[in-house]
Formats: C-alpha cells, structure tokens, sequence
C-alpha cells in the first residue's frame, strides 16, 4: 500500500464542533476539517479502512488526520500551526506539532 496514506496523528480534547485548520510556519493553509463529536467514524481516513475492523468507537473529543495536504499530497516533515475554532462559542485554541519522516 502506499505508505503515505498509513499514517495519521490524532487531535484530542476537541470541543464537541469545532473547526481544525493546519498551516505552514509561512501562514499557508494546508488543510482543514470540521470535526462533529456526535457523528465522527473515522470513515475520513484510509488507515481505519485497512487496519481496523468492524465499528470504530470515538470517545467524542477526538479526530484523526491523515497528514495529506488539501491537495491531496503528502505532507512534508517540518513544523506546522493548528487553530481550533469553537464553532459554539468562537472560542479558538493554537498549537504547534512537528512531521519526522
């Protein structure tokens, strides 16, 4: 399989809607998602399809991210930004994670 698409990293501690947006340390988008806590499966994600089986169970406050970049490609290892955005409130949290390949 195309090993690019086996990894992902997890967000945790997500509020129940909410908007995640990675960037590059230059500002660039790299990707984004909404993450839904009542309704979120996994189905998003190849790894999921290959290495579980049967239903997937989320506590809520969690979401996985494929490290593919909204243009489908891989993403590069280096330092990227995350936002969080409280879709109730407005309220927005920031981050940063590094990519080691």
């Amino acid at each position: 399989g195309n090993l690019e698409r086996d990894r992902k990293i997890y967000f945790y501690n997500l509020p129940a809607r909410s908007q995640v947006s990675i960037y590059t340390l230059a500002g660039d988008l790299v990707d984004s998602f909404e993450h839904q806590a009542t309704n979120y499966t996994g189905d998003d994600l190849q790894w999921f399809e290959k290495f579980s089986r049967g239903d997937r169970i989320f506590a809520g406050g969690e979401h996985a991210w494929d490290l593919v970049t909204r243009d489908d490609q891989a993403l590069a290892s280096g330092l990227y930004y995350y936002v969080v955005k409280d879709l109730a409130n407005g309220n927005v949290q920031r981050g940063k994670f590094l990519v080691i390949k």
